[in-house]
């Protein structure tokens, strides 16, 4: 073995690059240096390094050429390369072969073909015995699994590969097997456990001498403090990551952070800066991928221009279609039912939002794509009501509370705390559940931020109104102390006599209700919102209380009567469609209400079929008898 292969095999990439930098004479040192130079994230310099390699007919280089081509962004040219020499391979190098190309195949859309030549490869690396290589296709594997809809499978291989595969001396196979988890883990809202991930690829990565894997790891990071919403934290991560991208020249991550670059700069109103950073991609908007149609067709939405994006997203869906990149498809598609709305293309905006909540309901992962949903509330206030959508937002309703209400975002140091309090008592700090001992805590914390300046003894006459002054007493500083304890001593502060002080919550304490949230869509008419926040009456648990009832009324009675509103705009416009399903919507949070079951069944008279009257018809004689 030579000493460069030695300092290879050691993982000393960057020494390989120097001692071999102007002095590789034959293929095999064209071949080190150029795996040393695609380790360290050179993919224009490792191509170089790696043609020669293959020209002078070197197996590994051929090899390795499709994979930077791969990474390049350059499928079809990955794709025609590794099939002229794979056949012509043995052994280890024929599954390495096999890998790189059905990678490249998927990616460029020919998924079929890619998932069974990396089978292939796969079952190779078993029959081989070889438990690393295997773990490593087994990433590859897992990744198509992600994008097919199968995450159950992924979660499963990833496990095992992270299991298998060492940190050293080649830490870039576990790390890619730890990002692949990281991201299933955000995709589906397991914070906890993504946060579990993240750290133990920042260790991993600590063993690694690589700005590639780096950034790579940073667009994970990237994507878990968007969804949890530490926007400060995701715009460094943003800033800290776009030049690493432009040195790297990785096609893919170019495309990822560039698109989120710009995306961020169009929510905060800088819509030059977003068209601007969005051409900085370099090619001309013909040749882009996906990714970038996609987003510029979400700045041109923004700045108000619905028909040219109507037709960006319309060419972005047909693409991520072909390519079945459903959770992008999913994206765009809310975005383009949001343009067409726009310009009231009816029919555009029941297909898009049709095959956009087909899939949500398919994949079960929502929380990918709250930002969005939160953003397009019209949309989800339109759908909740329309005939042919409607059926499919029913089993959608109970998932979309937490997304609908776009939480106000605290100042830099705030500590933030999300409370739900209808139909449920829940409380959520940095995206994390946060439970208590005492039930009575969280309808402390929730009467302190409705009700603020008032004494113990106050609130426990109307929390607890049940219990005597000393057992009231003692369990009000329970629940105090439980509150400080469990979401920081800065949550309360109190001033006054030392006897009777009055409380508050922390001046840098930022409390999310989701009363608050249903009392503004209610406001603003956005019924889909207001449904999907209503879970129930008010702190439900607490049973004695006075307070609590009035403010369950208040909801409720604010929530009936928005809906009568819009019941009878429907009527006078002759939408007896629409009459019926807000009508059902109104039978939901109160079933019990004979006049609307009477206005149902007139509307329905109009246009329904006979066993669905015969069930209204039904119902409506239940009430009387």
């Amino acid at each position: 073995m030579s000493d460069f292969e030695g300092q290879y095999e050691a993982g000393q990439f960057e020494a390989v690059v120097t001692l071999l930098g102007g002095r590789a004479r034959t293929a095999r040192d064209y071949t080190l240096l150029g795996l040393s130079l695609l380790n360290t994230g050179r993919l224009e310099e490792a191509e170089l390094a790696l043609t020669r390699a293959s020209l002078l007919g070197d197996p590994e280089g051929q090899v390795e050429l499709g994979n930077v081509l791969r990474l390049l962004g350059r499928f079809e040219e990955a794709v025609a390369h590794l099939g002229t020499v794979t056949p012509d391979l043995s052994g280890e190098l024929h599954l390495r072969a096999l890998r790189w190309w059905g990678v490249a195949e998927f990616q460029a859309g020919q998924t079929a073909e890619g998932l069974r030549r990396v089978e292939r490869a796969w079952h190779g690396y078993v029959a081989l015995g070889d438990e690393e290589f295997t773990a490593r296709v087994t990433v590859s594997l897992a990744q198509m699994y992600t994008l097919l809809g199968n995450p159950r499978r992924a979660k499963l291989l990833l496990s095992e590969a992270v299991a298998v595969l060492p940190a050293l001396p080649d830490p870039a196979p576990r790390l890619s097997a730890l990002r692949n988890l990281l991201e299933l883990q955000i995709a589906y809202g397991e914070f906890a456990e993504a946060r579990e991930t993240l750290g133990q690829a920042k260790q991993t990565l600590r063993e690694a001498d690589s700005p590639r894997l780096r950034a790579l790891l940073l667009t994970s990071e990237a994507e878990l403090l968007r969804l949890t919403g530490d926007y400060a934290a995701y715009v460094r991560v943003l800033e800290e990551l776009r030049p690493l991208a432009d040195d790297l020249q990785d096609h893919n991550l170019r495309v990822w952070v560039i698109s989120r670059h710009a995306e961020h700069l169009s929510l905060v109103g800088q819509h030059g800066r977003a068209v601007d950073t969005l051409l900085s991609f370099g090619s001309v908007p013909a040749d882009w991928p996906a990714e970038l149609w996609a987003t510029s067709g979400v700045l041109a939405r923004r700045r108000g221009d619905a028909a040219g994006a109507a037709a960006e997203l319309e060419r972005a869906a047909g693409m991520f279609r072909d390519a079945g990149c459903l959770p992008e498809l999913v994206r765009v598609q809310l975005h383009h039912a949001a343009a067409a709305l726009h310009l009231r293309q009816e029919g555009t905006v029941t297909a898009a939002l049709k095959e956009a909540l087909t899939h949500m309901l398919r994949l079960r992962q929502l929380g990918e794509f709250r930002p969005d949903l939160e953003e397009l509330s019209e949309l989800l206030h339109y759908a909740v009501l329309e005939p042919e959508i409607a059926p499919y937002m029913e089993p959608l309703l109970d998932r979309l509370a937490h997304l609908a209400g776009a939480p106000t975002l605290p100042e830099d140091g705030a500590i933030a705390v999300q409370v739900q309090t209808l139909g449920r008592e829940t409380v959520h700090k940095d995206g994390e559940e946060v439970r208590f001992t005492y039930g009575g805590t969280v309808a402390v914390l929730v009467s302190i931020a409705l009700r603020p300046g008032r004494t113990r003894a106050e609130m426990q006459l109307d929390l607890f109104p049940e219990k005597d002054a000393k057992s009231g007493a003692a369990y009000m500083r329970q629940c105090l102390k439980e509150l400080r304890d469990r979401l920081g001593p800065q949550i309360i502060r109190f001033e006054g006599p030392h006897q009777a002080p009055r409380y508050a919550l922390g001046r840098e304490v930022h409390v999310d209700l989701d009363l608050h949230h249903l009392k503004e869509a209610l406001v603003r008419g956005e019924m889909a919102r207001a449904l999907a926040l209503y879970r129930g009456p008010f702190l439900p648990d607490l049973e004695d209380s006075e307070w609590a009832q009035g403010v369950r009324d208040e909801a409720l009675l604010a929530l009936t009567l928005e809906l009568r509103r819009q019941i009878a705009n429907a009527g006078a416009e002759g939408d007896h469609r629409r009459v019926v399903l807000l009508a059902n919507q109104y039978l939901r949070v109160d079933p019990h209400e004979p006049e609307v079951l009477e206005l149902r069944l007139r509307a329905a008279e109009t246009f329904a079929p006979p066993h669905e009257l015969a069930r209204y018809t039904a119902d409506l004689r239940r009430m009387f008898n």
